[in-house]
C-alpha cells in the first residue's frame, strides 16, 4: 500500500539548501520520495523492529543530480522523513552500483 511521505522541518530547511546547490535537488527528492511511497521496505533498518530506515537514492553526475540518504520511519499509513543529506554523487560510485 501506498504510504503518505510526512517531512519534518529538518528535511525542508535541507531541500531548500539543496536546491539552492543544485538545479535538480528537486527532482532528485520527488524520485526517491516515489520509491520510499511505494516501497516502504527499500531502506535498509536501523532498528531492530525495522520500522526506522535509511534509503540511500543514487544521483546523476551526467545529469548533475545530487544522491540523498533519507532517515525515515515507516508508521503506516505514513512514512515520517526525520532527516536528508544531500551530497554530489561521483562517477565511481555509479560504476560500483
Amino acid at each position: 500500500m501506498k504510504r503518505q511521505i510526512v517531512e519534518q522541518e529538518a528535511v525542508r530547511l535541507a531541500l531548500n539548501e539543496a536546491e539552492a546547490l543544485w538545479e535538480r535537488a528537486n527532482d532528485a527528492w520527488e524520485a526517491a520520495t516515489w520509491v520510499m511511497a511505494h516501497d516502504p521496505d527499500v531502506g535498509t533498518a536501523v532498528t531492530e523492529s525495522g520500522k526506522t530506515r535509511s534509503f540511500v537514492f543514487q544521483g546523476s553526475v551526467s545529469n548533475e543530480m545530487p544522491s540523498l540518504t533519507v532517515l525515515y520511519e515507516d508508521q503506516d499509513p505514513y512514512l515520517i522523513v526525520h532527516d536528508v543529506k544531500f551530497w554530489r554523487p561521483t562517477k565511481y560510485e555509479q560504476q560500483i552500483h
